[in-house]
């Protein structure tokens, strides 16, 4: 028998009618660009929309499509037809959409649905999947279209998409927690629309498939009582019905971590899987959670009858704490935990935020910070990110934040262990209420770091002592730094700081465990000075807080309410202390507001002044008495003369300069203030003790001059105080030791003094190649020897050859070889040393004398100031004290334009003439280019001045410059520039028109 078919022709394919728009609308919808997939689907939608009338054939063919591409994997088919189908059944089911005559209902949409969707067994594993994320996908889409939830709709109907949904969460677990996405949305979206035995329903499946004891199961059951609480749950499955009771917290935190053991648990071999694949993203189960937790009253803790609910601290310490992050915890599990850690600090609110810092959590932050190497260590860094950017947010949190990293459940050496700044820059971002409340758990830990070793508790508490002066360099900078709070805080700080600097307690009594050692008292007092030096600074509050520390210290004494007082002081320090506190309480009552500055100035001078009293400063005792002879002269009750009143100026000036002399910038800051305050007042006297300084010669001698010193060692001693004092950290440190490379680089109008450097180096190589040859030679006269000789095989006597007479005699020689050698070193550091003090001290003057000129330019004396000036800018050996001086020079010369010059009176007049004469003098001398500029502005700021009193001087002054020229054609040693006479012929040209108009 033949084959069918057999022998006959190929059948011809019939032509088929393809809608290519509609095609090309499918194809749109698994495009991956939005634009694209939503105007395909408005397309699609708008065919089935009432007025359209669609047949249900149509609806049909449209549907299995529609689901039949959520089957698909192709680009981004699920997400396009998920929204078609959503919209297509939203038409397809509207009330204007009902049909006569038409037999499709949702019953025939899930038949569709389930049929195109079901995995039938011959497709490959990704075939498979694909038919269980269409199953997904479609569900999600029928329940969004809300026609289950029509009035028309049948219970039967909701109840056949729970068990498929259910269904495929029990058999395929890595699906899960999407199908119980589904669900829980459900309840919140639609909760208005639905029945409460809709959701009896959604709860009833989720119990028989075993999946209530999971994060979706928790999640759904939440959602359910929360908006429906009056529905009945399953019995035996929670205790009173929620998994937020406090009996259950065991057991959800084994749910929420997903480590349950359903069969140990008595649920049987039919219990759910857990999924078995690690994922990164953080379940919605903890969002669902979180939800409830937050919105619980924050006294209420109870729910119906005499069930306890979780509080979120109990919930976050036990299903957290002490599952994310017990010690024995994955790292993915920790990974989960850093993830909720973070989910909290950036959404929910401040008081739940402040709970999160628990002991675990704390202990695996700082681990994994610390290494680079380890597994969560990115992590970690978000996590203490997330901190910094929450406190930056809402700067109260710092107070939470402090407290959780640094307080029973952190360290505080945090920072140090991790390698961070993380704790420094919350401090500096808190606010006051904040700063509130650190300061006592501060002064807490620095009274008691939590170790019994001396050496852990110092490197504590200088931890802690670094961060209470951030805290002060932040406030003093805050935009509210000038409130009765911030002052209120700034003091508690530095009565912090004075109470373990100068006080020493019992133990048992006061609870300092450890004892506070001789060296965190000496780095407490430097803190102190570095605070007052940025208050100071800030010019904000600069003269209260300095009186509130003393007053504070000198109260504590007396009370004793800090301990034993360290200061040893005798009885005519404790008097000239005790007369400065009754001037301090006189100025304080003074309430003239023009006497606002001289007041306040002279608050801080006192107050600084006791302060180096409290430090042990010899010199402080001899700076009150001066203190008090000012203060009586100033603020003397009558009238005080006014020689008597220059006097005064003069003295002050004197103790500026005391203090100016030290190398502190606390002290500079300090005498820059004061002085500012008093400029006005300072005379040709106080003006002259300025200018001597910037004469003195930058060496040994010039610093004996000018601070008497012998050529002897009586003062060997001197500056003991400087070199004991403990080695902390340089940007930390009110100490600045200055040289001229220093100041080069601090000081704007510097230039670099890289080449003058490089000379000195090698000058110095020189000198010492020098010294060491003459060493040798003195060393080998007196062993009786010459280089020349060495190396030549030939020998001297023997030690075996000479008596005991010759020895001792060679043992005098050496040691005085040696002892001459000592001396030369000694006075080498000695001459550098003094070359360092009187650049730093000269710097400290030409910041001085700059302050004066920007309030005294007018000042007739202020003309005083030039030939010095000039000099120093010419002869100065640093560069840098060159370019400083004629800095000032140039900034006085600026600032005396029009009304600004100085007038002058009668009895001046001849003297600026010999000041103009001397300046062309000066001119004549060669210099560097900044003196050949400043000789010129100074010439011709004197001859606004002298034309300024009289129009007819300006005759004399032509005559000024005439010599000058002459002596430059005619004499070698005048080497006056060329720009000298430019700039003079310049002025020459404005300064008639001025005089013609």
């Amino acid at each position: 028998m033949a084959p069918p078919y057999a022998g006959s022709k190929k059948r011809r394919r019939e032509a088929v009618n393809v809608d290519t728009k509609q095609v090309e609308i499918y194809e749109d919808l698994a495009s991956e660009n939005d634009e694209v997939r939503l105007k395909a689907a408005q397309a699609l939608v708008s065919q089935f929309t009432p007025d359209k009338n669609p047949t249900d054939e149509q609806i049909k063919k449209t549907l299995q499509r529609l689901f039949r591409g959520l089957c698909s994997s192709r680009k981004a088919a699920r997400i396009g037809f998920s929204i078609a189908l959503t919209e297509v059944l939203t038409q397809v089911f509207s009330a204007e959409a009902e049909r006569d005559g038409t037999e499709f209902t949702v019953s025939t949409v899930l038949g569709i649905w389930e049929s195109v969707s079901n995995a039938a067994g011959g497709e490959s594993g990704q075939e498979q999947r694909d038919h269980h994320f269409g199953r997904l996908f479609g569900a999600e889409a029928i329940i969004k279209s809300t026609i289950l939830f029509s009035p028309k709709a049948l219970f039967s109907e909701w109840t056949q998409v729970l068990e498929l949904v259910f269904e495929l969460a029990k058999k395929k677990p890595w699906i899960r927690e999407e199908c119980g996405w589904i669900i829980y949305r459900c309840i919140y979206d639609f909760s208005q629309k639905a029945d409460t035995k809709i959701i009896e329903m959604a709860i009833e499946h989720l119990c028989s498939k075993d999946l209530a004891r999971t994060p979706e199961g928790v999640a759904i059951w939440l959602a359910a009582k929360d908006r429906f609480p009056g529905i009945s749950f399953p019995s035996k499955i929670w205790k009173h019905d929620d998994p937020l009771d406090s009996k259950e917290r065991t057991q959800l935190a084994k749910v929420m971590k997903e480590s349950s053991n359903n069969e140990s648990e008595g649920q049987g071999e039919g219990a759910a899987k857990q999924s078995g694949v690690w994922i990164s993203k953080l379940h919605f189960a903890w969002d669902a959670v979180l939800k409830i937790l937050n919105a619980m009253p924050a006294k209420e803790s109870k729910s119906k009858g005499s069930a306890t609910r979780l509080s979120f601290a109990d919930f976050w310490t036990e299903v957290v704490d002490n599952g994310l992050f017990a010690s024995a915890a994955s790292d993915e599990r920790k990974y989960w935990g850093f993830l909720l850690f973070n989910k909290v600090l950036n959404e929910q609110s401040l008081q739940l935020a402040s709970l999160v810092f628990t002991k675990n959590l704390v202990r695996c932050l700082t681990n994994q910070l610390a290494v680079e190497d380890r597994y969560l260590h990115r992590m970690a860094v978000k996590a203490a990110k997330s901190i910094q950017i929450r406190v930056s947010k809402e700067p109260e949190f710092a107070a939470a934040s402090i407290k959780g990293l640094m307080g029973s459940a952190g360290s505080v050496n945090f920072d140090q262990v991790t390698k961070t700044k993380t704790v420094e820059k919350i401090v500096s971002e808190a606010n006051l209420d904040a700063l509130n409340q650190i300061l006592p758990l501060f002064e807490k830990l620095v009274a008691s770091p939590g170790t019994s070793d001396s050496k852990a508790a110092a490197s504590s508490r200088q931890v802690l002592a670094g961060l209470l002066l951030s805290m002060v360099r932040s406030r003093v900078s805050a935009s509210d730094v000038s409130d009765e709070g911030s002052e209120a805080a700034l003091e508690k700080i530095l009565v912090i700081f004075a109470r373990f600097a100068y006080f020493t307690s019992d133990e048992d009594k006061s609870g300092v465990q450890p004892a506070v050692t001789q060296q965190t008292q000496e780095l407490f007092r430097s803190r102190i000075n570095s605070c007052l030096n940025s208050i100071i600074t800030a010019q904000k509050h600069a003269a209260s807080l300095p009186y509130a520390v003393v007053r504070k210290v000198r109260d504590a004494a007396k009370t004793e309410e800090f301990g034993k007082f360290i200061i040893t002081m005798d009885d005519s320090l404790k008097d000239s202390a005790k007369g400065a506190f009754k001037a301090l309480k006189k100025l304080s009552s003074v309430e003239k507001k023009s006497d606002a500055a001289g007041v306040d100035a002279f608050k801080l001078l006192y107050s600084m002044t006791i302060l180096q009293v409290y430090n042990g400063d010899a010199d402080a005792a001899s700076m009150l008495e001066e203190l008090d002879f000012c203060y009586n002269k100033i603020f003397g009750g009558k009238k005080s003369k006014k020689e008597e009143t220059s006097e005064a100026s003069d003295a002050l000036v004197e103790i500026l300069l005391s203090f100016a002399s030290k190398p502190s910038q606390l002290f500079r800051r300090m005498s820059e203030q004061v002085f500012a305050a008093f400029a006005p007042n300072i005379t040709a006297t106080g003006l002259e003790s300025l200018i001597s300084i910037l004469e003195a010669k930058e060496s040994l001698a010039g610093q004996q001059e000018m601070f008497d010193q012998q050529d002897d060692e009586e003062d060997e001693d001197a500056g003991s105080d400087d070199e004991d004092m403990m080695d902390v950290d340089e940007e930390d440190s009110d100490v600045e030791v200055i040289n001229a490379s220093e100041n080069a680089s601090n000081d704007s109008d510097a230039s670099s003094p890289e080449d003058e450097d490089e000379d000195d180096d090698e000058d110095t190589n020189d000198e010492d190649s020098a010294e060491i040859a003459a060493f040798e030679a003195k060393l080998a006269s007196a062993l009786g020897t010459h280089r020349a000789e060495e190396g030549s095989g030939t020998e001297s006597e023997s030690d075996a050859d000479m008596n005991d007479d010759e020895m001792d005699e060679l043992d005098t020689q050496l040691i005085k070889v040696f002892q001459a050698r000592r001396d030369e070193l000694g006075k080498k550091k000695d001459k550098k040393d003094a070359k360092e003090t009187m650049v730093n001290f000269k710097n400290r003057v030409l910041d001085l004398l700059e302050i004066y000129v920007k309030k005294c330019h007018s000042s007739i004396l202020a003309l005083d100031l030039l030939l010095p000036l000039l000099r120093l800018t010419r002869l100065s050996t640093v560069k840098q004290i060159s370019n400083k001086a004629n800095a000032v020079l140039r900034e006085y010369t600026k600032l005396c334009k029009g009304s600004a010059v100085p007038d002058l009176d009668s009895d001046s007049v001849e003297s600026v003439w010999e000041l103009l004469k001397a300046i062309h003098g000066e001119a004549s001398h060669s210099g560097p280019p900044a003196h050949v500029s400043g000789c010129s502005q100074a010439s011709l700021l004197v001859a606004k001045v002298l034309t300024g009193h009289e129009k007819e001087s300006i005759s004399g002054v032509v005559d000024v410059y005439g010599e000058t020229r002459k002596a430059q054609f005619l004499s070698r040693k005048c080497h006056v520039q060329p720009s000298f006479f430019t700039d003079w012929n310049n002025w020459c040209v404005s300064a008639s028109k001025a005089m013609k108009n």
